[in-house]
């Protein structure tokens, strides 16, 4: 080693692979996309309140996408990518095919999720297109 054992770990977590992962939009599937994410999280060295902070991102993000996506019942693909750069800063996007929804008048005690998206992330964009919807999403290092 060439330098100190924190160094080496801080240089290996800069070269986290990104994460890309296709499942299934049924909420089902979402246990298991938040168990890849956190094995995601802990290889990137994630811990504390940007981990926390992902979770609630990632997953409020991807029960959108299977909840306002694909509504009519037909279920199909949800996309995430996750990234880290050097500063520690995690990048993500979550992105469903199916058909934007816009949001009720009143949506009572429902439709929190992207106003907690927005609240926890520096950056936030919502893209819809004809062929879907994405999130992307930054969430700096603290």
């Amino acid at each position: 080693m060439n330098g100190s054992r924190r160094e080496d770990v801080d240089r290996a977590r800069a070269h986290t692979v990104p994460l890309a992962l296709r499942f299934s939009g049924i909420p089902g599937e979402l246990a298991g996309m938040r168990k890849v994410v956190r094995d995601w999280a802990a290889s990137a060295g994630l811990s504390g309140e940007l981990l926390e902070d992902l979770q609630l991102v990632v997953g409020e993000a991807a029960a959108n996408a299977i909840e306002h996506g694909y509504r009519s019942g037909e279920p199909g693909s949800v996309d995430l990518w996750l990234t880290r750069d050097e500063a520690g800063t995690v990048h993500g996007r979550v992105r469903d095919y199916g058909t934007w929804r816009p949001q009720p008048e009143d949506p009572g005690d429902r439709g929190r999720g992207l106003a907690l998206i927005r609240a926890l992330a520096s950056q936030v964009s919502l893209n819809r297109r004809s062929d879907g919807t994405e999130v992307a999403f930054t969430i700096p290092a603290v």
